[in-house]
């Protein structure tokens, strides 16, 4: 996006992807520095309580970093998968006098709220010599507490059956072939406020005077079908025939529905305005029982490219270290985003900024689609 919509965002480009200095590449060449889980055994006797989502995301994470740096490290981990970042915030909340957990993986708006209420410890960034990798940006976030995991991504979901060939811009929302074929995102969703930054950039506006984005948005009012708060539902409708296009989502939503020919969906990316991410994170709740160095040694190995491109290969995430390389038969499913892609064109929220404006943006957006 153009300087006037930067408070919105910040396109992710090339050179941040590929800042990586001379000792960075001296530190990963021994097989278990490049995986990041330190010596053979080293935390045998430990034990680590995670915290994560109970959905397919969790289970990958469980598959393709937990009980991996279980084998090679000695360490036990107790995994705890529950149902929303929500959920996680209100556990570490509950437990603060008595911390339960050494690491949680949630969504960013968690970790901002935790670090704000000062119950998270800060990360050494020198214990996790993988951030090296990625890009200045999204190493960090919620103050510096919390390190980043993995990105979520959201593309313009489309029926490869009725539309052909892929949208290449968000302008496809606002087509009249899709009217009354068309889905959006709920008021309360990061997305919605994803779609509201896309219409002031369409119209020209800007995020500190978005009045000509509502009046875009509102072009859209009598156009949509639903508010797509149940993904199940939207796929089910794309297979009825009565949804073309929709979104912005994220290919997280759709694991048993993206690629089953049944459905005929495919969620795209490549768009000429950009896609916006949303980091995940890894913070460390103040006060955490287990050992730190084990925390720390595990953070680094959950961003190993090796492991990251497990990762994506289990579930549809966007990768943050810079030196992933995805297999071919990974980079043509549906949905997937490739980490060229993502310099490319990803956008990263302002989160910090979106907080100020949030409650209004919802308030206006759902006086629109109010339905």
């Amino acid at each position: 996006m153009d300087s006037k919509n930067r408070p919105s965002g910040r396109r992710i480009g090339r050179r941040d992807f590929l800042k990586m200095g001379a000792a960075t590449a001296l530190a990963m060449p021994m097989v278990l520095r490049s995986g990041a889980a330190g010596a053979a055994g080293e935390f045998a006797g430990k034990t680590l309580r995670v915290l994560t989502w109970t959905d397919e995301s969790g289970q990958a994470a469980v598959n393709n970093i937990m009980k991996p740096f279980e084998a090679q490290t000695g360490a036990k981990i107790i995994a705890d998968l529950t149902g929303a970042t929500s959920e996680m915030v209100a556990k570490v909340k509950a437990s603060a006098s008595n911390p339960q957990y050494d690491l949680v993986i949630l969504s960013g708006v968690g970790a901002i709220e935790l670090s704000k209420q000062g119950l998270l410890e800060k990360p050494d960034a020198d214990k996790i010599p993988n951030l090296q990798k990625v890009a200045p940006d999204l190493r960090f976030g919620g103050d510096g507490y919390a390190v980043g995991y993995l990105l979520s991504t959201q593309g313009l979901m489309y029926s490869t059956a009725r539309v052909d060939p892929a949208p290449t811009s968000w302008k496809a929302l606002w087509d009249d072939r899709y009217a009354k074929k068309l889905f959006l995102p709920p008021p309360q969703w990061v997305e919605a406020m994803e779609l509201t930054l896309v219409a002031i950039h369409l119209s020209g506006a800007t995020v500190e005077k978005p009045d000509a984005g509502f009046e875009m948005l509102k072009q859209l009012q009598d156009r949509v079908v639903t508010l797509g708060e149940n993904p199940p539902q939207v796929a089910e409708l794309f297979r009825a025939g009565t949804l073309d296009v929709g979104g912005p989502t994220s290919p997280l939503y759709y694991p048993g529905t993206l690629g089953n020919p049944d459905y005929a969906l495919n969620i795209t990316h490549d768009l000429a305005e950009g896609f916006y991410f949303d980091p995940q994170f890894m913070i460390m709740p103040k006060g955490h029982p287990g050992s730190s160095d084990a925390v720390h040694a595990l953070m680094n190995y959950a961003l190993d490219a090796k492991v990251q491109a497990k990762m994506v290969g289990s579930v549809a995430y966007g990768t943050l270290n810079q030196e992933v390389v995805l297999p071919p038969d990974v980079l043509k499913r549906p949905g997937i985003v490739s980490p060229e892609l993502i310099k490319a064109k990803g956008i990263s929220i302002n989160q910090p900024y979106l907080a100020q404006v949030r409650a209004e943006w919802i308030q206006r957006y759902t006086e629109i689609f109010g339905m």
